[in-house]
């Protein structure tokens, strides 16, 4: 189950801070907001139905919860009695704004790609074959990928990929989507979507509010 924030207000993005100051200046505070509640930073809260069948191999990673698979991550928003409630944040986290102000470095394999992240959800972990390097079992998030996708309106939707964990930050996927496969510009909207059996995701990135020092950052 998602929902996602209807409470972010209309942004003016000239006279926003982090295009009215610089990078180095930005205080914790600005940068919480701008990423956890921004044109590149949307809020999601989730309810996990522990009785729903997982819809990819492996189980739901988080720290402090015995979903089964690797536990990592954060501890949920509200682990009371009942199913547990999850309060995440998904970002465009190629975006250059996002990247100053979170110090982000990502793998590799995600070079070229846009870049959109989950954080401090439950993950679902895509366990299947090994690493030939250590003879561990590999997350190859096959079956994640053939749920997630990102679409412009009036587009058809493509899958990312790339999907990588973030090494520093247990409780982050990164999933790459190549720009060639989709047209990004002008007022469009585009929709991030993925699940992570038994979540659901679903999130909307407004182009004309992604706005970095004049230029489109995504």
């Amino acid at each position: 189950m998602f929902a996602g924030s209807s409470a972010i207000r209309a942004f003016a993005p000239d006279d926003e801070f982090w295009n009215s100051e610089p990078p180095e200046k930005w205080t914790p505070e600005q940068i919480e907001e701008l990423t956890s509640k921004s044109p590149w930073a949307k809020p999601v809260r989730a309810k996990l139905d522990a009785n729903a069948p997982l819809s990819s191999a492996g189980g739901l990673r988080r720290r402090g919860y015995g979903y089964g698979g690797n536990t990592t991550g954060r501890a949920g928003a509200n682990s009371g009695t009942g199913s547990p409630k999850f309060a995440g944040v998904v970002r465009w986290a190629s975006a250059k704004p996002i990247r100053l102000a979170l110090k982000l470095q990502f793998p590799p394999s995600l070079d070229g790609h846009f870049v959109i992240s989950v954080s401090d959800l439950p993950i679902v972990s895509g366990h299947g074959g090994q690493d030939p390097s250590t003879g561990e079992p590999a997350d190859t998030y096959e079956g994640l990928k053939a749920q997630t996708s990102l679409q412009v309106k009036g587009q058809e939707p493509i899958q990312p990929g790339v999907i990588e964990p973030d090494k520093n930050e247990t409780s982050t996927l990164y999933f790459g989507f190549l720009p060639q496969m989709v047209q990004l510009d002008g007022d469009k909207i585009v929709t991030f979507s993925t699940t992570m059996a038994p979540l659901s995701v679903k999130v909307k990135f407004e182009l004309k509010q992604m706005k970095f020092k004049g230029d489109l950052a995504i």
